[in-house]
């Protein structure tokens, strides 16, 4: 319920929202209301017919409806009540399913008082019911606070306001109709789940802090390590590595890729299925914006990439850039996957809708040998799309690729265990589904 308060008085009653207005008033008019209107015409003629009938009764009855709507005009159009307003949106980043609020402030900045006003701000589809009440009174220089819920259904930029306002006389013969000036932009971002751990990098360094991420030797952040395999030289074991992975290591023979990592998001229109906020898209943008947060968490240089290679966002301290552009992404009417998407060093997580064989076959060879390279391939098919998921898998695992296959209803945070997960060489893995 959509309340107005005007502080530093709270305790003032604030009267209950009306109903439905309806189509709204076109901003800036002013004038008669139908009630002054039909009261200054029906008194015209009331007092025409007292003429004619020679009754002096009806013709005072006709003199008071004209002079009615004509003070009105008289004392209210004078008067130009000078308003201003400004949104506070709460919290300042909201994700689809957060509940959040704002505070629609209108502030009285001419001289004198006003009369109550009805304040209306229109619906945002997908974000706000806008609201509908009535202010008290305003002094001068004092406010009033009508705070309404916002309920984001899914993410992107939307536009608050610009509210509407409707001042009029006692007897409701005169208004003036304006809207104010303001607009908030409010930009609902996707939604983040915490993660655990990195995939497996045999040197994937970040650069700006200059220390080696998981998979190379702490404390030698030029040198990486593997897993002792039979025939190795003896003499290459990094004993203090083995010792603190529990695990024979030996030295790589060059040096740690500083490549950082790559997040590549597929979001061609043809390759994701469903509609509305339940698609194989937002479920694979809102796991880029969860690997991304998560590895810059972890001091890792992050490029996110999408399909066409086109960087959404790189660097170091880029959290809230990583956001606010996949808070705007939108499906690609693009067809194929570019090239330069996938050549990169270092760790390489790629977040595939659906991919033919071809496509598969151009990610597997733009792919340096050298990239260690996690797939995760969404099973469109789950919303409703081609089921493309089987031939894309062989393709990638036959390539080296791990392969994690996301399902709808899966936990987000389950899939990046699993790609997270070591073992012997590179396997396809089941998502354990959410319970709901």
């Amino acid at each position: 319920m959509s309340t107005a308060t005007a502080p530093p008085r709270p305790s003032t009653p604030a009267q209950p929202p009306r109903p439905d207005p309806g189509p709204a008033v076109p901003a800036g008019r002013r004038g008669l209301t139908t009630r002054g209107r039909c009261l200054l015409a029906g008194g015209l003629a009331a007092a025409v017919c007292s003429f004619f009938l020679d009754e002096r009764d009806l013709l005072r009855v006709g003199l008071l409806a004209i002079l009615l709507p004509l003070a009105a005009w008289v004392v209210t159009a004078g008067r130009r009540t000078r308003l201003v307003a400004a949104h506070h949106v709460t919290p300042r980043r909201l994700s689809p399913g957060m509940d959040g609020s704002v505070d629609l402030l209108v502030t009285n900045i001419s001289g004198g008082r006003t009369r109550p006003i009805e304040l209306l701000e229109p619906a945002v589809e997908d974000l706000s019911p806008g609201t509908h009440c009535m202010i008290p009174v305003l002094g001068r220089g004092r406010s009033a606070v009508s705070r309404y819920p916002l309920r984001p259904v899914r993410r992107g930029r939307f536009v608050l306001g610009p509210p509407q306002l409707r001042l009029g006389d006692p007897f409701g013969c005169w208004e003036d109709n304006r809207t104010l000036p303001v607009r908030t932009e409010v930009l609902v971002v996707p939604r983040v789940v915490p993660l655990q751990g990195s995939p497996v990098s045999g040197g994937v360094l970040s650069a700006p802090s200059g220390r080696a991420a998981r998979g190379s030797i702490g404390g030698d952040p030029d040198v990486g390590v593997r897993t002792y395999q039979r025939g190795d030289d003896i003499r290459t074991v990094h004993w203090r590595a083995s010792a603190r992975h529990d695990d024979l290591l030996v030295r790589l023979t060059e040096p740690v890729s500083h490549g950082g990592a790559t997040i590549v998001l597929d979001h061609r229109a043809h390759a994701h299925a469903g509609s509305g906020p339940d698609t194989s898209l937002e479920l694979a943008v809102s796991l880029a914006a969860s690997a991304a947060l998560h590895l810059l968490s972890s001091d890792q240089h992050v490029r996110l990439v999408s399909h066409s290679g086109r960087q959404l966002a790189g660097g170091h301290d880029i959290a809230d850039d990583v956001l606010a552009g996949l808070a705007v992404l939108e499906p690609d009417r693009t067809d194929q996957v570019a090239v330069g998407a996938v050549t990169t060093s270092g760790l390489l997580i790629g977040i595939f809708g659906a991919l033919d064989d071809a496509t598969a076959g151009l990610v597997v060879a733009a792919r340096r040998r050298r990239a260690n390279s996690v797939a995760v391939l969404l099973a469109t098919e789950d919303w409703g799309g081609p089921a493309a998921v089987d031939g894309a898998r062989r393709l990638l695992l036959a390539a080296g690729w791990r392969v994690v296959v996301l399902r709808r209803g899966d936990d987000l945070a389950e899939a990046w265990r699993l790609a997270c997960a070591t073992g012997d060489g590179w396997a396809t893995s089941t998502v354990r589904r959410t319970v709901r």
